[in-house]
């Protein structure tokens, strides 16, 4: 019944506020603490050790959330600008010295765009050949009664369940009352200030509500427009269902 009463309210403040738009900045970084140390572990292979060297070297990225009441479009920095890549003559090179693996997880190359007022959300990207949309299902939230404050808003804590008993925790806040947030991960009733997911940070570092970038989002319309399991098929997943 609490649950019930806590999504009423959060639902109401939609009718409460004015237009809103601009464009958030997230900052993502792997948390390291509580990852092992490459060649910790005797029984480890060759391939664990190097994905674990991969996430001690990670180095923060930014990705960009630009966005009105029902539209939003998230990319990450582009690779040049983040330490870790080597840029030659010859186009990026990429081998376990250089890859930055926050870039990757933060979003990569991949484009996430969302329009509420149809229900329609997608992916874009060019990973395996031609550029691709993807179509993306709604996230299934579960709102809790968790809550803290973040910068000033009053957030909420929802959670979606993932694969080997691991959840991720966003926190939104209906003060700020659009369904938008990094990589994604949207569909509650407010902004996402921030995601733990797994061994993953998401936080904000810049929020700028009158940024001109917000007056014109574009539809990505490159590529041909197919489901997510049409997708799987074709790639095999490789980085998840985000």
């Amino acid at each position: 019944m609490r649950n019930t009463i806590l999504i009423v309210v959060l639902l109401g403040s939609y009718g409460l506020s004015a237009q809103l738009k601009g464009k958030i900045t997230y900052r993502l970084e792997i948390i390291k603490d509580s990852i092992e140390q490459p060649f910790e572990n005797k029984e480890n292979t060759d391939a664990q050790n190097e994905v674990f060297a991969l996430m001690h070297e990670s180095q923060p990225v930014e990705g960009y959330l630009i966005f009105n009441d029902s539209i939003a479009i998230y990319n990450v920095e582009p690779k040049i600008d983040i330490p870790g890549w080597n840029n030659g003559s010859d186009g990026l090179i990429i081998t376990p010295s250089n890859v930055n693996l926050s870039w990757m997880m933060a979003g990569g190359s991949t484009t996430y765009y969302n329009d509420w007022s149809r229900d329609y959300s997608i992916t874009q990207n060019a990973i395996m050949g031609p550029a691709k949309r993807v179509i993306q299902k709604p996230k299934e939230w579960t709102i809790t009664e968790e809550s803290k404050v973040i910068d000033g808003y009053t957030c909420y804590a929802a959670t979606i369940d993932k694969r080997s008993d691991k959840k991720v925790k966003a926190w939104f806040t209906p003060e700020i009352p659009v369904k938008h947030g990094p990589r994604g991960f949207n569909g509650l009733p407010g902004l996402i200030m921030e995601i733990e997911d797994v061994i993953n940070l998401w936080t904000i570092v810049e929020m700028d509500f009158d940024n001109p970038e917000a007056e014109d989002i574009i539809e990505p319309i490159e590529g041909e427009l197919i489901t997510q399991e049409e997708y799987v098929t074709f790639s095999g997943n490789p980085f998840g269902d985000n």
